[in-house]
């Protein structure tokens, strides 16, 4: 993988259990696994896997009491971090599922680079790409190949890209004090400030950075912290 880009990879739980965790790290810089809330077991061998990725991986569980697909939650996660991040971080939702389309299209028109990846539906972890009009990244096409996704040999990757969320939480931080000049409002305990966030900045929240963008507010002094309450400079 060209470590010059960041790809961020959206599957939801069913689909991860169908393909080769390792190989989805190789190809990117972060992913998002999506896990309704009623799933109460998790295979021990996955749980280690994912622990090796470290914040490069983030669960998102959500609260699905339809049973429905997971699709919409993706797609408002995806729309959320396309409005923050740089264009130059790629999208990539795995799944066989043509509803994504539309959407995915629409992104590409905005100058991200997004596709969808789907798994064969008579082989276990083997991918192949969608055949979708819109241009995807070239270097994704070969990574993404049936070769790369059939067992050969040791497992053990060379390391992955590191994504710095630091932009993401400057920008959310940046995005916080705007809102609160601009509505006035002023919580005053650190407990109300963070769950003010957490309304506002979902796909943040999710990633458990609250405590984070809360740092960077006092290190850019826009707030200070006593005893639990919020002293605001601005």
């Amino acid at each position: 993988m060209n470590t010059q880009n960041r790809r961020y990879l959206f599957i939801d739980y069913e689909n991860l259990l169908q393909v080769k965790f390792k190989k989805l790290e190789k190809v990117a810089s972060k992913i998002f696994i999506f896990v309704d809330s009623t799933q109460e077991t998790v295979p021990l061998a996955l749980v280690r896997q994912a622990q090796s990725s470290g914040k490069n991986l983030r669960w998102i569980v959500v609260n699905n009491p339809s049973g429905g697909k997971l699709n919409y939650h993706i797609a408002f996660i995806m729309g959320k971090l396309h409005q923050k991040l740089e264009d130059d971080v790629e999208f990539a939702v795995v799944s066989n599922d043509p509803e994504f389309d539309p959407l995915i299209s629409f992104i590409n028109t905005t100058g991200r680079s997004c596709i969808r990846v789907k798994r064969k539906q008579d082989e276990n972890s083997v991918y192949e790409e969608s055949s979708l009009s819109y241009s995807k990244p070239p270097e994704f096409v070969d990574e993404f190949s049936m070769k790369n996704f059939h067992e050969n040999g040791d497992d053990d990757d060379d390391g992955m890209p590191v994504m710095v969320e630091d932009e993401l939480i400057t920008r959310t931080a940046e995005e916080t004090v705007k809102r609160l000049i601009r509505s006035g409002n002023r919580p005053a305990e650190i407990s109300t400030l963070k769950n003010y966030i957490l309304l506002h900045s979902q796909e943040v929240s999710l990633h458990g950075n609250v405590e984070r963008i809360i740092q960077k507010l006092k290190d850019t002094k826009d707030i200070e912290i006593q005893k639990g309450e919020v002293i605001y400079n601005f």
